[in-house]
């Protein structure tokens, strides 16, 4: 495919059901790919590179939450739509809304051990351009390896949260079918709550779909 036709098919359209979770699957593929070549680079000592990827990961998933959220958009809703893709594009956006996905799966009796930090999404940006470029800091130029050095701790901080979210994910969005059943009961779940009328009738229909449809860890 030809960059200029790649770019120019970028236009911010609807896109139906399959192709949503197909988006979902394959950002949770490239996700854990990510994480498995900055585990490498770890490895053999390019610390540097694997935080960025490590960061590039969590961006990665934190598209996942954002295609989710494409099947209450109305198909004539263009600035919607617009909007939806732009925010794919957005580091701030993809980190700030990835983790509260996540918190989904406490309804299956899961908790992550290592929390996302609130406000941290500016650091990671820094870290992940600093470990590709040379940077001038206080009248001197970093090499990328200089920066890690002094940054393992955050490096094997947000490793560690990439691996625990891409392991919980999994049974969601490891194969496409899994994504498929995800986005089909999300579709099922959100024209269901549009039947309710007030507060008691809401908190009524989500007690009973939750019932139905989540078998929590516990049963």
């Amino acid at each position: 495919m030809l960059m200029k036709e790649f770019i120019s098919g970028f236009s911010g359209k609807p896109i139906d059901k399959k192709q949503i979770a197909t988006g979902m699957h394959l950002c949770y593929m490239n996700a854990r790919a990510l994480r498995d070549e900055a585990i490498l680079l770890k490895e053999n000592g390019h610390h540097a590179r694997a935080l960025s990827l490590t960061i590039l990961g969590l961006e990665e998933l934190g598209k996942i939450p954002l295609f989710c959220d494409m099947i209450r958009l109305r198909v004539d809703d263009v600035e919607a739509w617009r909007k939806r893709w732009k925010e794919l594009q957005s580091h701030k956006v993809k980190l700030g809304v990835w983790s509260a996905y996540g918190r989904v799966l406490r309804i299956f009796g899961k908790n992550y051990e290592f929390k996302f930090q609130p406000g941290i999404e500016p650091l990671t940006d820094k870290f992940k351009q600093l470990g590709f470029y040379v940077s001038f800091f206080k009248d001197q130029f970093l090499y990328p390896e200089n920066i890690a050095e002094d940054n393992y701790e955050w490096s094997d901080y947000f490793l560690t949260i990439l691996d625990e979210r891409i392991n919980s994910f999994e049974p969601l969005h490891g194969s496409f079918e899994n994504s498929e059943k995800f986005i089909n009961k999300a579709v099922e779940f959100v024209t269901t709550v549009k039947k309710a009328k007030t507060k008691d009738e809401l908190k009524e229909i989500l007690s009973h779909w939750i019932s139905q449809h989540v078998q929590r860890k516990d049963r």
